[in-house]
């Protein structure tokens, strides 16, 4: 293994100093090398082809760092490149280029990270063949296109986070037989259609984040079945309907976002009920709901931050009870 510490950043990249900051070609020869560790470092230029070299390689982070120049190269992501890495992170860099289709022949990868660069095109469907993956991390890039049902055949995923990119298209129906999935991270795309029933298989899910989308359609009510949500934020799209009554199932909720959108309907009394002993911000405003605020209102024991503006309620602020909201800030 080679691990370097962090060090500081050179001011001139064409002193022999800094020169000697970057990833030498001749890391190649070190054919027995399992892992390559040097994040946080001011390690700049481009990832040598020699990497390729290194067969035994599973390692691969250079996280953090100053490099530049294409992220994938065939010579060790393409047909004869590496086949034992598990771990390829790269993310707060400058690489540029595009995710090939060979990317599939990593099918040992459990971590792939990138996010943080400037990484265009399209996710090839060969990323169904990473059935080890765990982690998918490629927020703020350029990556377009839609994503792909091969999508569906990472079992043992957990977490993927493509905040920030130019992805189109719907949330395919495969995305959700992904049930080990517990942090899911779409926000601020071009994401389209709507939020499937299925959403509610995944029973381990912790964090989803789908805010600043184009999604339309109603909140399944199978929201209701997902008794580890901690965070849930819908903001800034164009969901139609009421909110469901089962979100008073989700208990240990702690967020939830809901602003601007085209929710119509009563607020249901669920949302304050004492099942969801943990909620402390809920946004509700900017939409269209109507009727009265809930008499139990002031009844959310953690309830810290409770946006209601912009929209058409009608009748009188229910009286506070001695006891109630205590932590509520405004």
């Amino acid at each position: 293994s080679v691990r370097m510490g962090t060090t500081e950043a050179l001011d001139d990249p064409n002193s022999p100093q800094s020169q000697a900051r970057q990833i030498p070609p001749e890391i190649g020869v070190f054919f027995a090398m399992t892992s390559y560790i040097s994040f946080f470092n001011a390690q700049s230029g481009p990832i040598p082809t020699t990497l390729g070299y290194i067969l035994p390689l599973e390692t691969f982070d250079v996280e953090s760092n100053n490099l530049e120049g294409p992220l994938f190269q065939p010579e060790y992501a393409g047909p004869d490149g590496l086949k034992e890495i598990t771990a390829f992170r790269a993310s707060l860099n400058n690489f540029i280029g595009t995710i090939p289709a060979e990317i599939g022949q990593w099918t040992k990868i459990q971590n792939l990270w990138f996010a943080d660069n400037q990484i265009s095109g399209t996710i090839p469907s060969e990323i169904g063949s990473l059935t080890e993956m765990g982690a998918f991390l490629f927020y703020k890039n350029q990556i377009s296109g839609t994503i792909p049902p091969e999508i569906g055949n990472l079992s043992k995923l957990t977490w993927i986070d493509c905040e920030e990119n130019q992805i189109v298209g719907t949330l395919p129906e495969e995305f959700y037989s992904n049930t080990e999935l517990e942090e899911v991270i779409l926000k601020s795309n071009s994401i389209s259609g709507s939020i499937s029933s299925k959403v509610g298989d995944l029973s381990k899910l912790q964090t989803f984040w789908m805010s600043f989308n184009q999604l339309s359609g109603t909140i399944p009510t199978t929201f209701g079945n997902l008794a580890n949500l901690g965070e849930l934020e819908l903001q800034s799209n164009r969901l139609t309907g009421g909110i469901p009554s089962e979100f008073g199932n989700m208990g240990q909720i702690d967020f939830i976002s809901l602003e601007s959108n085209l929710l119509t309907g009563n607020i249901p009394g669920q949302l304050f009920g004492t099942n969801l002993g943990g909620l402390r911000i809920l946004y509700l405003n900017d939409n269209q709901l109507n009727g009265p605020i809930p008499n139990n209102y002031g009844s959310a024991p953690r309830l810290k931050d409770l946006w209601l503006s912009d929209n058409l309620l009608t009748g009188t602020l229910p009286i506070i009870s001695e006891g109630e909201f205590l932590f509520l800030g405004e």
